[in-house]
């Protein structure tokens, strides 16, 4: 049984912070082309490429609403995984974080026809939002906080 790999993309692999705003309706609002291609790859974005290039099954498990734009930027920088194996939240889903991928991977697991102890055991889900780290843990699911290392990463690339 192979591994599965979950990345969330901003604040994960995706440096969007210029976009954030304080609500869901700013986020919205400065969704616009133009600030998608001003994103930059987070480090982690390196292991995501590579893990996508060697063939391993890679996944996109993000909270954004995903449109034409966010996709070209996936394609350029090397990160939508083969088959576009995209997971993304309709404009009408309001629910937290957590609550939203906890159901996708359900509807994950269901589709792919994985038993959901398989799918806790072999993900490796990766993903900054406390919520979702909180929620998908409680599951069984191996979640990685990748602020440090992409912290530790920047760090070292600055002294190189």
């Amino acid at each position: 049984m192979h591994t599965i790999f979950f990345f969330d993309l901003d604040g994960t692999v995706i440096n969007s912070a210029h976009r954030q705003g304080e609500t869901l309706d700013d986020w919205r609002r400065m969704n616009t082309p133009e600030n998608i291609r001003l994103d930059e790859p987070l480090p982690l974005a390196d292991n995501m490429r590579a893990a996508i290039q060697g063939g391993l099954d890679v996944n996109i498990l993000t909270s954004r609403v995903m449109g034409q734009a966010d996709l070209q930027w996936l394609i350029v920088h090397g990160l939508l995984p083969y088959g576009g194996k995209t997971i993304c939240r309709h404009e009408a889903d309001e629910r937290s974080a957590g609550t939203f991928k906890l159901s996708k991977l359900l509807s994950y697991s269901q589709k792919k026809r994985i038993r959901w102890d398989d799918l806790r055991r072999r993900s490796i889900i990766f993903d900054d939002d406390s919520d979702v780290q909180h929620t998908l843990r409680a599951q069984g699911f191996r979640v990685i906080d990748p602020e440090s290392f992409n912290t530790v990463e920047q760090l070292t690339r600055g002294q190189r």
